[in-house]
């Protein structure tokens, strides 16, 4: 038996983990009914016969993926010779199971086995010898490179119940060794997940205030659970897990860890006088060792908000009250309320008593708009200071989350990389 491979008609199904080819099959055997003498017959050497007109063997192919058992000798025709040579030819379509391998998806190597054998003759009766080639015919296609063709011929015990007598049977295994073309899943499948990881590193350098870190980090995770759900569905439902498939759940894993280190730092970043100021150990660490290991210059420091807060106040510190004589003005309310009024002698003409009367009423009018506004100048001082000790613990949690924010970039680089190494290093690339 023989058989020739067509790889321009070649398919695999991943999903179905079956092998379908467009093969040449070749039957030769030794028919000593059919051996003539040519020159009694005017030199005829050999004719064409109808396969029902003469014994075939009964060929089938053992692991068919089809959805039944089709005779390919059907509708076929027989070449006859004089020594007593039968040759049958015929193309076929072949469908066969193909177990998958898929861990080192999509640098994997596969490798689907025909197996061919007669159904009702043992091996006393049909030695089946299988040959092939592919070398002549068998070609790569856009997405499987062939890399090997072997034949080998085995016989075998096959017991139908337990009771009977072992009959042997022969058979002929045809396996077609495939190496996956990764071209198109590299440019496809692993270059935008690698890209998406990337675009996570850079929501790092986002600053909280903007809003985005937390939409950047969700809209990632869920770029790549659509990517994830495509790979599910190119490969088998089967108990591996793909290597490309720890790959984008390793990279989901870091991605929803970068969005909960996001909210870690909005947290802080957002933090007010409303909690509690920032613990004098952890500014320590911030503004220090850590800081500068990270590069962090602190924006404002406590020294500076107090040299800001006099040179704001200098001017209206200096606006002293005091200046106004309060006795005075009690004296002034008491003179006014005297009923002892000045004698004509005292004073010209009631006139002038008036004169002076409205005089002390304007000073006093004058003297309480003063008090007021010195008093809205306290309460404004009093508020601007508060706003001050409110910016100063804001700025103090802002500076604490940038820092934090660091340290998370740091560490999700270095998980990337750890996952690039693992990931590199159990793939087959040979």
């Amino acid at each position: 038996m023989e058989l020739y491979p067509d790889a321009d008609n070649e398919w695999k199904d991943e999903r179905l983990e079956t092998f379908k080819i467009n093969a040449w099959l070749t039957m030769r055997w030794f028919d000593e009914y059919l051996v003539w003498d040519p020159e009694r017959y005017n030199g005829l050497t050999n004719f064409k016969i109808t396969k029902d007109k003469v014994w075939m063997p009964d060929l089938w192919l053992y692991n068919n993926a089809g959805s039944r058992y089709e005779d390919y000798t059907a509708n076929s025709i027989c070449s006859v010779y004089s020594d007593g040579r039968v040759v049958w030819q015929s193309p076929t379509i072949l469908t066969t199971h193909c177990s998958m391998d898929v861990t080192h998806f999509p640098f994997d190597y596969q490798e689907c086995v025909l197996t061919f054998g007669p159904w009702q003759h043992g091996a006393a009766e049909i030695t089946l010898n299988g040959t092939g080639s592919a070398e002549r015919y068998l070609r790569s296609s856009g997405e499987w490179e062939v890399i090997g063709f072997e034949t080998v011929s085995g016989r075998e015990d096959y017991v139908i119940y337990e009771d009977d007598t072992p009959v042997p049977n022969t058979f002929v295994d045809y396996s077609v060794r495939l190496h996956r073309i990764a071209t198109y899943f590299v440019f496809y499948l692993i270059m935008p997940c690698f890209l998406i990881s990337g675009t996570t590193f850079l929501s790092f350098f986002l600053p909280p205030e903007s809003g985005e870190k937390v939409s950047l980090g969700i809209t990632v995770l869920l770029s790549l659970t659509v990517f994830l759900l495509i790979v599910a569905e190119l490969l088998p439902p089967t108990d591996v897990v793909p290597i490309i498939g720890m790959y984008y759940a390793a990279t989901m894993v870091m991605v929803s860890l970068s969005l909960a280190m996001s909210v870690v730092v909005l947290n802080l970043h957002h933090r007010g006088p409303e909690t509690h100021q920032v613990p004098a150990w952890l500014r320590k660490i911030v503004h220090g060792k850590v800081g500068m290991a990270f590069m962090m210059r602190r924006t404002t420091t406590r020294r500076d908000f107090d040299a800001r807060r006099k040179r704001r106040w200098k001017a209206l510190s200096s606006i002293e009250m005091d200046s106004l004589d309060c006795s005075a003005m009690n004296g002034w309310d008491d003179r006014m309320h005297d009923s002892t009024i000045p004698s004509a002698p005292e004073l010209d003409t009631r006139k002038q008593l008036n004169s002076i009367r409205s005089q002390n009423s304007a000073r006093l009018r004058e003297i309480t708009l003063l008090e007021s506004i010195r008093e809205e100048f306290r309460m404004m001082r009093e508020m601007a200071l508060e706003k001050e000790k409110t910016e100063r613990f804001q700025n103090d949690w802002k500076q604490v989350a940038l820092v934090v924010d660091r340290i998370f970039m740091v560490v999700y680089f270095i998980g990337m990389m750890v996952v690039m190494i693992v990931i590199v290093s159990r793939f087959d690339f040979r």
